[in-house]
């Protein structure tokens, strides 16, 4: 049996007391509980018997959570899927190229390049959450799981390719440098270009 937009909105106004902080992830509970509702409706209970037991059913906060993690964890494997995009890839490669040229005529250091580097990563983090306060996107989980990714991604991979540990491993300060700046340069592509897909994603919905 199909809710009818009075139903719908009795609904939505006892969903919008509960604590869901993401406008998107409202919209999926609504749909949720709405399903459930529909379905109990079709055994035989009437509207309010239904929806009673169809909210009960969920805790929204737990909803939100699981929804959360499933956004991230969806985020970080699109990080690295996107290896083998060819525009990101060579996006990718020309920035790390511009960035090794810049080094190697400007005479950096590579242990303060590498710090500089990563500088200009959380520059360009601390941009895209700028952006979405501008925009007042940080009420959807998506915009927000995607530069949580990054960040997440960032660390995770200086713990692996740490120059100290490297250096120790055999490997010359050249090589950890090229690893590094492929590796900060792969990110920032991908991070950007995921959040500007999030972001896109908004605008034609």
């Amino acid at each position: 049996m199909k809710l009818n937009p009075e139903q719908l909105e009795t609904i939505r106004l006892e969903l919008s007391k509960t604590k869901i902080y993401y406008t998107d992830i409202q919209d999926e509970l609504l749909d949720h509980v709405a399903s459930e509702t529909e379905q109990l409706m079709q055994e035989g209970m009437d509207f309010n018997t239904a929806f009673s037991q169809a909210a009960q059913k969920v805790n929204p906060e737990k909803f939100q959570m699981d929804v959360l993690i499933a956004s991230h964890l969806s985020k970080i494997k699109s990080i690295f899927k996107s290896l083998v995009e060819p525009m990101i890839f060579i996006k990718s490669l020309l920035l790390a190229g511009l960035i090794l040229a810049f080094v190697h005529g400007s005479g950096l250091e590579i242990p303060f390049a590498i710090k500089w580097m990563k500088t200009s990563f959380i520059v360009l983090i601390t941009l895209l959450i700028v952006l979405s306060f501008r925009k007042k996107l940080l009420k959807n989980s998506n915009v927000v799981a995607s530069w949580n990714s990054s960040w997440l991604v960032f660390w995770l991979m200086f713990i692996v390719i740490d120059f100290d540990l490297l250096l120790k491993l055999g490997f010359t300060a050249q090589t950890i440098f090229a690893i590094n700046t492929l590796s900060i340069s792969f990110l920032c592509i991908s991070g950007y270009t995921m959040t500007i897909r999030e972001i896109q994603k908004l605008k034609t919905a």
